[in-house]
């Protein structure tokens, strides 16, 4: 919901409850002694107008809910109408006629109230459809006529395959909507989104720049916090109108010769020709002057154009336009319901229809070439599916004859698909020694398509390997290596190492004055990193199933206590806050050479939360972010201060940074999670909950949601875009001080005050295990990357290694689709 409504929300909050406590009719008494009785009545009208009486006995409701019990439901009712006020208000605003004037560059004909205010078959809310059609410099085809050619195209396909009255893809395509001069780019998708947000909505744009045709998608679902807005395609429009000259001079070639093999002289044939014989004369030319070794490049050659090639200009456009919302249309409902797509219907027709063209083999590849751009925006909240469908997509390909880019689509399929498992090869899984707990009966089936399309494309080397893949699977389903309940056991208890360099595996008692305060695992899972406020740092290595002493480095330069720690992606880099009593510094080291690379300055309050993530993902960039009463953003490489957040009324006691680098999350001695946009450092929301200082925070690998830990005991699991608690985990007896999700999203891992660390079901909530054994407060915990490998610290001034350990308990879908193999 936009600012102004969040506003309206905080705003109307107290007056409808002073509406509701003092009574309304109390209310109007009280300003009936002041008023005159024609201003009562305007109060009155102003009450009806905004809705806000309707929710008047709603309110009586609520206050009824006296018991402990039945509070957060009543909470959660109580927001629920907040809502619905806001939306009453906000729907109703649109009606005045003095927001018209704000709406004078509004790009469409309809008005926001008309759009909101629509009624759907089925109650089912369509993903609706714009078309912002090109502006091409035509004096063949009229705009008009242009938009209506394309419009038609659209609307037919999506009748056939996606119809607004479908009981589970309805679309509803608005058709000539879109003003002519209206206002065009990005500017135009935020004043939809900012109006819209609420209904799922598809933009297709087009915009000529110079000699090509940019074909723009916009989209965004009810649960989006943004849009999407991307450029999918540089078509060159011109090219493409020239190749339809040179093709129909071709033909006429044909017919030039036959009508002079029937004595016709040159001037007749010219006269007949018309622009197909002027357009035969220019390619002749370029023939000619090309075959003397003259580059066309340089030259410029005027083929006259006419109605037909501007028509077969559209009708591929038609086509990219109807890929593009059948993509989007598929994977809408894919993440929004897991509903299968259905372009493995209609993508053989849309190709069927581009046969014709002059430039086929263009349009195949415009159309394909979309998809994988599309998939990773949209599906990015569903990398599970990712895989499956580039296959299907590579299937599709295979039936229409392309091989070359089926193999393209293949081959990224398999590299998500061992992205997803962690695994470099497919020999990586045929290796190790158990079927990696993140894999299922899809996975089987999967693998098992993907060799049908490996032998459809006569890679008979990649089908017998996934041949011995699977017989090597088989035989770990024999050995009962194929569960799926996984629990934790104790592996090792770490100490100090005794001598400097250590011999391996002797360890010895930490002094009193020590104390483990920092986990971290590498991303390969080959090392563990630990440190505390005695300014050493030491790291295991995991060798021969067991963790061995590696290397300790002592932080040469710390001078006062130090506070927080971070370590990068590869292991290789650690940051620690440092308090003397002039002021804090953050200090970047080396961790193989234990040297002090940079000194950062800014902070004067004690920094007691940092993060290190890459700037975007993919990136080699990365940034650091400290808490102390506010939050900075640091260039890790140039040590340069960019950003300074300021909202929390305490001490900042956590951070978290998304994966893409796009979101932050702090925690606080105030009680409240912040979420912030990065890199512009606006302020997303505040959420409030718990009921103590907010100590640990963890995003889930979707990105998506992401848990809280509390001196109040709970832990809190929230959806990120949306802002809304989801579950409040509870079971601990003391403060949760750690949280950290596996990888795979499976568990939730939790350390606490209570010297206990649980394990729970991500999904559902449920508490799978408590590990005891440590004799003080649990003060962090560290996963690595394949999940089986857990370690934690605490005040007892001891590590533990607890490794997954898979339970007989078989997964029988897994089996079956073993066996089936």
């Amino acid at each position: 919901m936009e600012q102004w409504a969040n506003l309206l929300v905080q705003v109307a909050k107290p007056v409808v409850k002073t509406l509701v406590y003092a009574g309304t009719s109390s209310l109007l008494d009280k300003v009936q002694a002041e008023i005159k009785n024609e201003q009562q009545n305007q109060v009155r009208n102003l009450l009806n107008f905004l809705g806000i009486e309707d929710f008047i006995e709603i309110f009586r409701k609520l206050n009824e809910f006296t018991d402990s019990d039945a509070q957060e439901q009543r909470l959660e009712s109580e927001n629920l109408a907040f809502l619905q006020i806001a939306e009453r208000s906000r729907q109703t605003m649109l009606q005045l006629p003095e927001i018209y004037k704000i709406l004078e560059h509004w790009p469409l004909r309809l008005l926001p109230a008309q759009l909101l205010d629509a009624s759907h078959p089925n109650g089912l809310l369509p993903l609706r459809i714009f078309l912002s059609p090109p502006q091409f410099p035509s004096d063949r085809l009229e705009a008009r006529e242009i938009e209506q050619k394309l419009a038609q195209q659209l609307r037919e396909f999506l009748n056939q395959y996606y119809p607004l009255h479908s009981q589970d893809r309805p679309t509803e395509f608005l058709d000539g909507v879109w003003k002519s001069q209206g206002v065009r780019g990005e500017c135009s998708v935020k004043v939809l989104f900012w109006m819209l947000r609420a209904a799922p909505s598809l933009i297709l744009e087009s915009e000529v720049e110079g000699d090509f045709l940019n074909v723009r998608l916009a989209y965004w679902s009810s649960q989006q916090e943004n849009y999407y807005y991307k450029t999918l395609l540089k078509l060159p429009y011109k090219s493409l109108l020239e190749e339809s000259a040179k093709n129909r001079a071709r033909t006429w070639k044909n017919t030039r010769n036959r009508l002079l093999a029937l004595g016709k002289n040159a001037e007749q044939v010219k006269r007949l020709g018309g622009d197909n014989a002027i357009n035969l004369a220019i390619l002749e030319e370029a023939e000619a002057l090309q075959s003397a070794g003259i580059a066309l490049g340089e030259l410029r050659f005027l083929y006259q154009l006419n109605r037909k090639d501007w028509e077969d200009l559209c009708q591929l456009l038609g086509i990219c336009y109807c890929s593009i919302a059948g993509w989007v249309v598929d994977l809408h409902y894919l993440v929004k319901d897991d509903i299968p797509p259905r372009f493995p219907e209609w993508l053989p027709q849309l190709i069927q229809e581009a046969s014709g063209l002059p430039s086929f083999q263009s349009a195949i590849q415009a159309t394909i070439s979309i998809y994988p751009q599309i998939l990773e925006e949209i599906g990015k909240n569903c990398p599970e599916t990712i895989p499956e469908l580039t296959l299907q997509l590579a299937r599709s390909s295979i039936h229409l004859g392309d091989r070359d880019l089926a193999k393209e689509q293949i081959s990224y399929s398999l590299a998500r698909w061992l992205q997803l498992h962690q695994l470099s090869r497919l020999e990586d899984l045929q290796e190790s020694e158990a079927i990696p707990p993140t894999m299922t009966g899809r996975d089987i089936n999967y693998l098992k398509t993907l060799k049908s399309c490996l032998s459809d494309i006569g890679d008979e080397w990649g089908g017998v390997r996934l041949e011995e893949l699977f017989k090597a699977i088989a035989q770990q389903g024999n050995n009962h290596q194929l569960n799926r309940q996984t629990s934790f056991v104790l592996s090792h208890t770490f100490t100090k190492w005794e001598e400097d360099p250590p011999s391996k595996g002797r360890v010895s008692p930490i002094s009193a004055a020590d104390k483990v305060a920092f986990l971290g695992i590498s991303a390969d899972g080959k090392y563990l990193v630990s440190s505390g406020n005695d300014k050493t740092v030491e790291l295991w290595q995991h060798e021969r199933k067991s963790w061995q002493p590696y290397v300790s480095q002592t932080l040469t330069g710390q001078e006062g206590e130090v506070l927080a720690f971070a370590l990068n992606w590869d292991g290789q880099i650690l940051v620690s806050s440092e308090k003397t009593q002039q002021r804090s510094y953050i200090k970047i080291w080396n961790l193989l050479t234990g040297k002090l690379q940079r000194t950062l300055l800014g902070h004067k309050q004690p920094i007691r939360a940092l993060a290190i993530s890459p700037w975007e993902n993919g990136s080699d960039r990365y940034f650091i972010a400290s808490g102390s009463h506010k939050i900075k953003l640091w260039d890790l490489h140039t040590g340069e201060s960019f950003q300074t957040l300021f909202g929390h009324r305490a001490w900042v006691y956590a951070i978290a940074l998304s994966a893409d680098g796009q979101f932050l999350l702090s925690g606080s001695e105030d009680r409240s999670i912040r979420i912030w946009r990065l890199p512009t450092g606006e302020l997303i929301r505040t959420l409030t909950g718990h009921q103590g200082s907010v100590r640990a925070l963890a995003i889930a690998p979707d990105g998506r949601r992401f848990v809280s830990g509390s001196d109040d005991g709970t832990i809190k699991l929230w959806d990120l875009p949306a802002g809304k608690l989801l579950h409040t985990f509870t079971g601990h007896s003391g403060a949760v001080n750690a949280v950290a999700l596996s990888p795979h999203g499976q568990h939730l891992i939790s350390g606490s005050e209570d010297k206990t660390i649980q394990i729970w079901d991500f999904q559902t909530g449920k508490r799978l295990q408590t590990l005891a054994g440590h004799r003080r407060a649990v003060r962090a915990i560290a996963v690595s990357p394949d999940g089986q490998t857990l370690a934690s610290c605490s005040e007892d001034k001891t590590i533990r290694i607890w490794q997954a350990k898979l339970d007989i308990l078989c997964d029988n879908e897994l089996r079956s689709a073993i066996a089936a193999s």
